[in-house]
């Protein structure tokens, strides 16, 4: 008789601050939940591999198990980035560990997280912004075009306006305030010369460690002004949602949390938690093509 090998399953939630990853057995026992760093494909698929694979063998090491299980694990990814079709070729080349490695976008995995079989709405909230709906099992997008383009109400959107709050300060068109204070003591700038050429070439996931700081302070004036316009922002999205005629809509994502309570009541009338996390999402996902 030959015995047959075992078979795990791993689900990989990849935004674009943190790559989370859920291991399991085939029975559904969870063993291990590790973290590494971004694995957002549009900004570099090299990063993000590295990212998948550091966060997997941490996850590994926790369930004591050995790298030499790697070839048994079935592994689901939702990536930021995966909407932009060049980033979406690039990772598909990808040489991977894996016994089965497939991939979509992180709002994929939320969706299937957040309402399983079920017809809904979501919107991430994280270093990034998108929202989409489930509707027959068929997940459609909306927003997530990336900073430059969107993302307003994004970590790196509130990072990026306190940024350009700051550079109206210092060209003397507004008083200061204890935020802007904060913000320059806390990166040393001296001046807008020195702000302007950190930022130049900065990724998304630079402008959102600097959200925490606009929260924390959020009874300045100048914050008050950003988490107003991320809330605006927000809740357009949500109506718009709910036009469609969604009214079980999930905020998922580190900002979520900060904007939910400053949504009016009516808005907040329409959310609800998610019945699973995105990574649990990601491994139902992973089932169903082992399956297939």
């Amino acid at each position: 008789m030959i015995n047959k090998k075992p078979q795990f399953f791993l689900g990989i939630d990849g935004g674009g601050t943190k790559c989370r990853v859920r291991l399991e057995n085939e029975k559904g026992d969870l063993l291990a939940q590790a973290q590494s760093s971004s694995a957002n494909i549009a900004t570099s698929v090299e990063i993000a591999q590295k990212s998948i694979v550091d966060a997997t063998m941490l996850a590994l090491k926790e369930a004591n198990l050995p790298a030499s299980v790697l070839p048994s694990i079935n592994a689901y990814a939702g990536l930021a980035g995966a909407n932009i079709e060049s980033a979406k070729i690039a990772m598909s080349k990808w040489l991977h560990p894996f016994a089965q490695f497939n991939f979509s976008t992180d709002l994929h995995i939320a969706c299937h997280g957040a309402h399983e079989s079920n017809n809904g709405a979501i919107i991430i909230l994280g270093t990034g912004f998108c929202a989409g709906v489930i509707q027959n099992n068929q997940v459609t997008e909306l927003g997530g075009h990336g900073l430059l383009l969107s993302d307003g109400a994004s970590g790196s959107w509130i990072g990026l306006a306190l940024f350009r709050h700051t550079l109206e300060v210092l060209d003397g068109l507004y008083p200061s305030t204890p935020l802007v204070e904060a913000f320059l003591a806390q990166t040393k700038f001296a001046n807008a010369h020195l702000l302007t050429q950190r930022a130049m070439n900065e990724k998304p996931a630079y402008f959102a460690c600097f959200a925490p700081l606009v929260f924390a302070m959020h009874e300045d004036p100048i914050a008050k002004s950003i988490i107003q316009k991320a809330v605006d922002y927000t809740s357009r999205y949500i109506e718009h949602l709910v036009r469609l005629g969604f009214k079980d809509i999930t905020l998922v994502g580190a900002v979520a949390d900060k904007i939910s309570p400053c949504l009016s009541s009516n808005i907040q009338s329409y959310l609800c938690n998610a019945k699973y996390s995105p990574e649990q999402g990601a491994i139902q996902l992973a089932r169903h093509y082992a399956n297939d």
